[in-house]
């Protein structure tokens, strides 16, 4: 016997393919498995001697086997539902772990699929339906309906690529005939005593006459088919034979094992079955046909529509019957393959494939996509929504998180990602078109609001603020800080000139740019207690100073706590200054507590010595009523010295568990009977 193996694509030599001239029939074997993974090639081998077709990971390698003894080139191919393959979907979900992996290789499995249908639709004389159970797979209607508006699609471009090649003048070698095997899942069962075997075989060939009939008019229906009285032409998808002509059958209905359907599920099942097909179509025809009582194996099936199909080709002639030999089918065929399957031509297929019949190979992907198109607008929306002119990058992914989570709420499926992408390329685009903020904050924590911008210019938020001179007898408006300079110096020097200038003065622990600064705003007789602090800005009843006992002629030092106690002492008054951003001006005691005073109602005991003994918070809320809280800095020390008693300066600073002990320098001291002003640094 003369018969031979090879594969496309191939790496081997077709010098033994090529010196075949035997006129030969192309027949396609296209099915899948549900169970046993390698069940439909078995079935295949055991009804086509010398056949050793094996199960493929891919949906485009075509295992080929040549009977020279019959001149049949038998070709076949997986589906990419078969069950291994959905197995190995299976098995890459579970490392992944993600869901947009999985479409994407099942997409690709049917692209590949596609390909290959596009290339057996072009070159074989019969394409063979195997099904693996005994019901019709509607699916392959949608596969079909793509296949057929692909064909025509890319016929121009074929012809333009091959003028020379004679038989691809119509972009396609046949018009293939399309055959249906399907296969009982159902487990063997013994016939009824009263009906026998032959009549199940009846009831069987009855059920896949009516098979034939619903799936003539189901082609039809769906326009697969050419017009009714038309023998069709190379346009056509494939070719069908209407119920009514004498014929061999194109329908084909085997067991679990591959064998004629004589131990097939109980006639309960069958009619049963019959009875659904009918339901497919109101226009079945009765039994009226004869039945033959002899049955086929797969073999003895293919072989007849082939030898049918010769000698229909004999009669009829210029057909599109026409036998080619082997090497020469080969020769055309090949060009076809490279053109739709090949790697090097994988832009065919997505460049030239018009969107609209692609996506139809992807029903869940295309849901997805319209999903996205309809919430990609309203999420882009939400990214512009309430945005300045210019913002920053925290802003800006502020922003951009927000319209990520519209989009998701509103798109599903595997499209989302694409579109989530989309949405940040554009985002970004948007904000990188002149809308780019600067990044400086301002010492108060607020952005710069200008455009992105070197150093050579100023920042600016556009924010004001009121705060008080370096002594605290003149207030104005200043802008928002960026720097330690503008905060601690070149404000508080353009009220010098106005104010603090005429004052004694010293600077302390730093120079222009961080540094604190002590200065005597008159006699202590100018400090009224029933009066307060007469200076601008203070909240009312917060003005007062509080009374701090020393004694005389003595050192006075926090330990031991009131030792002295019993003691004559002298009085002097402490006032430690809180001021917010709107000017508000407070004095507090320990723990940030507002003073809450009055000329009728003054604290009489020593509470300004319990501040100096306890540790004063840098910030406290302003007591001031506003809708938004505003927190008061400690921004200067007020001492009223008494009589008879020189004071020194000594400040411990306590930041983040950082102690740090400032001293004066000796000729720096507060003498009696003064009232002095400590500023503190922004």
């Amino acid at each position: 016997m003369s018969f031979f193996h090879f594969s496309l694509p191939s790496a081997t030599s077709p010098e033994h393919i090529l010196s075949e001239f035997k006129p030969t029939c192309v027949v396609g074997l296209v099915g899948h498995s549900r169970s046993d993974p390698s069940s439909m090639a078995a079935i295949i081998n055991s009804s086509l001697p010398g056949a050793q077709f094996v199960l493929t990971k891919s949906t485009s390698e075509i295992q080929c086997f040549f009977d020279g003894d019959k001149g049949i080139l038998y070709m076949y191919v997986g589906r990419h539902d078969d069950i291994n393959k959905l197995k190995n979907l299976q098995q890459l979900f579970e490392s992944q772990n993600s869901h947009l992996i999985h479409h994407q290789e099942l997409t690709k499995l049917k692209h590949e699929e596609i390909k290959t249908w596009l290339w057996l639709f072009s070159v074989c004389h019969f394409i063979v339906v195997l099904h693996p159970s005994q019901s019709f797979d509607v699916e392959y209607i949608r596969l079909f309906r793509t296949t057929q508006q692909l064909l025509h699609h890319f016929a121009p471009k074929i012809k333009e690529l091959y003028p020379e090649t004679e038989l691809l003048a119509t972009a396609r070698l046949y018009r293939p005939r399309l055959l249906f095997v399907f296969q009982s899942n159902s487990a063997s069962m013994h016939l009824p005593p009263k009906k026998g075997r032959q009549g199940f075989n009846q009831q069987c060939k009855r059920l896949g006459l009516e098979m034939e009939t619903q799936i003539f008019h189901i082609f039809r229906k769906c326009r697969l088919l050419p017009k009714q009285n038309s023998r069709g032409t190379h346009q056509d998808l494939a070719h069908l034979p209407p119920p009514n002509e004498l014929r061999e059958p194109f329908v084909l209905f085997l067991d679990g094992k591959g064998r004629p359907s004589t131990e097939s599920p109980s006639f309960k099942h069958v009619d049963t079955a019959l009875y659904y097909i009918s339901q497919l179509s109101a226009t079945s025809p009765p039994y009226s046909q004869d039945v033959k009582e002899d049955t086929m194996t797969l073999g003895s099936f293919l072989k007849r529509n082939v030898k049918n199909l010769r000698s229909q080709a004999v009669q009829d002639k210029g057909d599109g019957f026409q036998f080619l030999p082997l090497g020469e089918w080969y020769s055309a065929a090949i060009q076809l393959y490279q053109f739709y399957c090949h790697e090097e031509n994988q832009g065919n297929f997505s460049k030239l494939g018009p969107a609209k019949i692609v996506t139809q190979l992807d029903p869940e992907g295309q849901y997805s996509e319209n999903r996205c198109q309809k919430a990609y607008p309203v999420a882009s929306a939400a990214y512009m929504d309430s945005l300045p002119a210019h913002y920053t990058h925290a802003t800006h992914q502020r922003q951009l998180q927000h319209a990520l989570h519209i989009l998701r709420t509103r798109a599903k499926g595997p499209a989302f990602s694409t579109y989530a992408a989309k949405l940040k390329e554009d985002c970004e685009a948007i904000w990188a078109d002149g809308r780019k903020g600067c990044e400086s904050i301002s010492l108060t924590g607020n952005a710069c609001v200008l455009p992105f911008h070197d150093s050579t210019r100023v920042h600016s938020n556009r924010l004001r603020m009121r705060s008080a001179c370096s002594c605290g007898r003149s207030i104005s408006y200043r802008s928002d800080p960026f720097t330690l300079e503008s905060a601690n110096h070149e404000f508080y020097m353009s009220l010098s000139d106005k104010c603090c200038s005429t004052l004694p003065q010293h600077r302390l622990f730093g120079r222009n740019q961080l540094s604190w600064m002590i200065c005597n705003i008159g006699p202590a007789s100018s400090y009224q207690t029933t009066v307060g602090i007469e200076q601008p800005g203070f909240l009312l009843g917060s003005q007062y100073l509080l009374p701090w006992d020393l004694p005389p002629d003595e050192a006075w030092a926090p330990e031991p706590k009131n030792a002295w106690r019993g003691k004559r002492s002298v009085r002097c008054y402490v006032g430690y200054e809180y001021e917010c951003s709107k000017g508000h001006r407070f004095y507090c005691t320990a723990g940030g507590v507002p003073v809450k005073g009055s000329p009728a109602n003054m604290v009489k005991e020593n509470s300004g010595g319990n501040n100096v003994l306890s540790d004063m918070v840098l910030y406290t809320t302003c007591p001031s009523h506003t809708n938004k809280p505003l927190l008061g800095q400690l921004m200067r020390i007020v001492v009223c010295s008494p009589e008879q008693v020189s004071l020194s300066v000594c400040l411990n600073v306590s930041y983040r568990n950082i102690l740090i002990s400032l001293t004066a320098p000796d000729n720096v001291q507060i003498r009696e009977s003064e009232l002095y002003c400590f500023k503190h640094p922004h």
